[in-house]
C-alpha cells in the first residue's frame, strides 16, 4: 500500500508565502506520510504516532535516491550486537538500506556528509500544510 502512496504523488502548487497543502490530517494519521509533487520534486510529511507530530521531509533519500518516505519514523537504536538500546532520539530510517535521518535538521546520522531535506509543517483544521 505504501508503494502505491508514493508512486501517486500528487501534484500541488504553492501559495504566495510557500505552503503547500498535502491532505488531511486523518490521511496522514492513516497511511503514516503524506507525499506531493512540488517544483518539480517529491516533498512529504512524515507521522510521528508516538509523539503524536508531524515532520516535513524531500522524498528522496540522499545515499541512494530511495522515497524516503516509505521509511519508518522511529526511536534510534544504540548499543553494540548483543546490547542495544533505544536512545530516544526520534529518526526517520530509509526503507532501502536503513540509514538514519535527523528529524530536525536532516542531517544522516550514518554519514554526516549526507543531509535530507527538511521543511516546515502545520497542521490547521484538519489539513496538513508544508512549507517549500
Amino acid at each position: 500500500r505504501a508503494l502505491r502512496c508514493a508512486s501517486r504523488a500528487r501534484r500541488r502548487v504553492k501559495d504566495g508565502d510557500g505552503w503547500v497543502e498535502l491532505g488531511s490530517l486523518a490521511e496522514l494519521r492513516a497511511t503514516g506520510h503524506l507525499v506531493a509533487r512540488v517544483g518539480g520534486r517529491e516533498v512529504g510529511v512524515l507521522w510521528d504516532s508516538e509523539r503524536e507530530t508531524a515532520h516535513g521531509v524531500r522524498n528522496r533519500c540522499p545515499h541512494s535516491g530511495a522515497p524516503l518516505c516509505l521509511g519508518h519514523v522511529r526511536s534510534r537504536e544504540s548499543g553494540v550486537p548483543g546490547a542495544y538500546a533505544l536512545s530516544g532520539q526520534r529518526v526517520l530510517r530509509c526503507p532501502w538500506h536503513g540509514w538514519e535521518f535527523d528529524l530536525e535538521n536532516g542531517g544522516c546520522l550514518d554519514d554526516a556528509a549526507l543531509r535530507a531535506a527538511v521543511y516546515p509543517v502545520e497542521i490547521a483544521d484538519g489539513v496538513v500544510r508544508v512549507r517549500v
